[in-house]
């Protein structure tokens, strides 16, 4: 909001983003009353509820545009134009702020580049100091809201509809269920089943990844969640988030049954977090979701990528939009999916509901199979062809 005033001329909010992510429709998350009564609104994956985490998310931290948010990052020494030791984390050293670091770490990687060694620079995070600034100023309101999904707790396919052709772009997968990878909490996720409470499989609804979503809230700007209940206080301590230094970590204290408890509407982990003017809070939720899915505004990639990296030359670049309509991910890679309108009408008779291509359920059949039985020699891109002719 400082650095980069000059772009945001017009614009009431500003975010920074990471690059390992896919975005759904975000209009359909944020609320006309969190622009109007929020400083910053920041989605988490559900690990503030199980692992008590509450910082600023890397992949999206909304700022109103305003002096009380602008400059905030000038409380953070290794930022700050006149900053102190500028040591910290990222180990810039002397004084001079971020120009200071940056130059410090352009220098030690073109050294490694002569000496031929790797290097790596160390940056700090927003999860840091920046976090901590934010949670400690006495005047700001904040929002932790619970819409993200990631790979470390998501379902084993992730669904990615682009918007066109009467539809709005999406990010979801299928309701969690016992040992498919969902343990963790995600944008309050419906009831699972577990080892001392388990539903009926046929009591739990249908995943139909293609399901028309509910009516696009644009308009009127109501959100995808419903706060359930009053504000409750909350108790924070500072022993979560190991990657962060001791002196820059808030958490909340998580240890109470409430947060295990289902809700109302059977959701699991459907809480959110507020810093209210100097305070702490927690409240419940309840999010609308198609039935059997669940759709988060952004899909994070932290393990999967790893893979990805190791994969290499044998993952195909994703297709630009208009060539496939949506794309499956899962820890094996993508495939694009070719959609029609269902019925088979050119149009979707307006419903907004679309079905892949009949030819591609073999592929996803097998690639289940895969994900079920393990991997074996040839297997691991068996569909890897039919991934390319169609």
């Amino acid at each position: 909001g400082d650095v980069f005033r000059d772009y945001l001329d017009g614009y009431t909010h500003w975010s920074y983003t990471d690059l390992d992510l896919v975005a759904g429709d975000l209009t359909a998350f944020v609320s006309r009353a969190e622009l109007v009564e929020l400083d910053i609104l920041t989605f988490t994956f559900g690990d503030a509820v199980t692992h008590g985490r509450l910082y600023l998310r890397g992949q999206f931290a909304m700022h109103r545009l305003s002096a009380a948010t602008s400059r905030l990052w000038l409380a953070c020494e290794f930022l700050a134009a006149s900053g102190g030791s500028g040591g910290g984390a990222g180990g810039g050293g002397g004084s001079g702020g971020l120009l200071h670091e940056l130059r410090i770490k352009h220098a030690r990687a073109t050294r490694a580049q002569q000496r031929g060694e790797a290097f790596r620079p160390h940056f700090n995070s927003a999860e840091g100091c920046y976090s901590r600034v934010v949670a400690t100023s006495p005047t700001l309101r904040v929002k932790y809201a619970n819409r993200m999904i990631a790979d470390f707790t998501s379902a084993p396919q992730v669904y990615v509809l682009l918007s066109g052709g009467g539809r709005r772009a999406a990010v979801r997968m299928c309701a969690g269920s016992e040992g498919d990878g969902t343990a963790g909490g995600l944008v309050g996720s419906p009831m699972r089943p577990t080892a001392s409470s388990s539903a009926p499989a046929s009591q739990r609804a249908a995943c139909d990844p293609f399901a028309p979503p509910p009516p696009p809230p644009r308009a009127s700007l109501l959100g995808n969640q419903r706060p359930v209940g009053a504000l409750i206080p909350l108790v924070t301590h500072t022993n979560c988030s190991e990657w962060v230094e001791p002196r820059y970590r808030v958490c909340a204290d998580v240890s109470g049954a409430w947060a295990s408890e289902l809700g109302a509407d059977g959701a699991a982990n459907g809480w959110n977090f507020f810093y209210l003017a100097g305070r702490w809070y927690r409240q419940r939720f309840t999010a609308s979701h198609p039935a059997g899915l669940i759709e988060g505004a952004l899909f994070h990639f932290q393990v999967w990528k790893r893979a990805y990296k190791r994969q290499g030359p044998q993952l195909a670049p994703i297709p630009p939009p208009g060539e496939s309509a949506a794309f499956v991910l899962t820890k094996e890679g993508y495939r694009p999916l070719a959609l029609r309108p269902a019925g088979g009408s050119s149009t979707g008779a307006g419903t907004g509901a679309y079905e892949y291509d009949e030819a591609l359920a073999s592929i996803d059949a097998r690639l289940k199979a895969i994900e079920r039985d393990g991997d074996q020699p040839d297997d691991r891109f068996a569909y890897a062809g039919a991934r390319g002719a169609h």
